[in-house]
Formats: C-alpha cells, sequence, structure tokens
C-alpha cells in the first residue's frame, strides 16, 4: 500500500475513533466515564491533525488524491451496535479498536517511505497501545469491582 494511501486510512480511522469517544462520552451516566472518554476523544483528534498535516504534505508532494480502500477501512473498524451499548461493553470495544489501530500504525511504520511518516506512526502506536492499556485497565476494574477508576492515575507518557 502506498505511504499516501496509508495516511489516508489512518485519517478514517482516526475520524471514527473520535466519534465513537464523542457519543460515549454524550451517554455516559458515570462522570468518571465521561471524562475518560472526553480525554480519549481529545487525542484522537489530535492523532487526526497529525496525519492530515502528513497527508497535505504527499498530496502536495505526489500530486495525487488515493481513495480509500473501503474494505481494508472495514477490517480497521470494529463494528458498534450504538443502541444496546453498555459502557461496560463500550470500554471492551474501544480496547478492541485501540489494538487494531495499534498494529496497524506499526505495520505502517515498516512500510513507509519517508522517515518523518514512519516516526508519526511508531509514536502514535505506541500512544494507541497505551489507549488500550488505559481501557484494558479500566475494564478489569469495573468487571472486578463495578466501580470507574479514575483515568488521571495512568501515565499515558510513551518512551
Amino acid at each position: 500500500m502506498k505511504e499516501i494511501e496509508t495516511l489516508a486510512l489512518a485519517l478514517e480511522v482516526e475520524k471514527t475513533e473520535l466519534k465513537f469517544y464523542l457519543e460515549l462520552a454524550k451517554k455516559a451516566k458515570d462522570d468518571r466515564a465521561r471524562r475518560m472518554f472526553l480525554f480519549l476523544a481529545h487525542e484522537e483528534a489530535g492523532h487526526w491533525s497529525l496525519f492530515e498535516e502528513k497527508f497535505v504534505e504527499a498530496l502536495i508532494e505526489k500530486c495525487e488524491l488515493p481513495s480509500v480502500d473501503r474494505k481494508t477501512l472495514e477490517k480497521l473498524l470494529v463494528k458498534v451496535d450504538e443502541k444496546n451499548l453498555s459502557e461496560v461493553d463500550a470500554v471492551r470495544i474501544g480496547m478492541e479498536q485501540e489494538k487494531l489501530t495499534w498494529e496497524f500504525y506499526e505495520r505502517a511504520a515498516k512500510e513507509a517511505e519517508h522517515e518523518g511518516v514512519r516516526r508519526i506512526f511508531e509514536e502514535l502506536a505506541k500512544v494507541e497501545k497505551s489507549h488500550y492499556e488505559l481501557l484494558k485497565a479500566q475494564y478489569d476494574s469495573v468487571m472486578k469491582t463495578g466501580i470507574w477508576m479514575d483515568y488521571m492515575d495512568f501515565s499515558l507518557e510513551v518512551d
């Protein structure tokens, strides 16, 4: 897959994740859950911005507008039935989505043509993995105690 096509897919994934977390924040009954989902939405918006910048640079360089391979995109997005989605289900689905995304970014980093794009994919793969870890800890906490933990106890700093 060409780098510009990978960037286009990354933009779509980040946009979908941003919308997902914003919808969950709107529906969350627990304030700590709402704050966690808003935090994750903010993170995804930042990722979208980074990819947008690199995408525009690639467009200028290549002078071609790629199409997004919808079959590949569907494989990168977890299917969600938002009507009957509990907060616990939402966390579990978020974990699945973050795992798909971090693995996609790891593969994209290996295939990147430009050093700057490779570094962004590597860095965001680490961030998406930390999002997975945050959601996993939350899921474990809720399943064992039924109490939302405060996500601020976590460091999402990456090495």
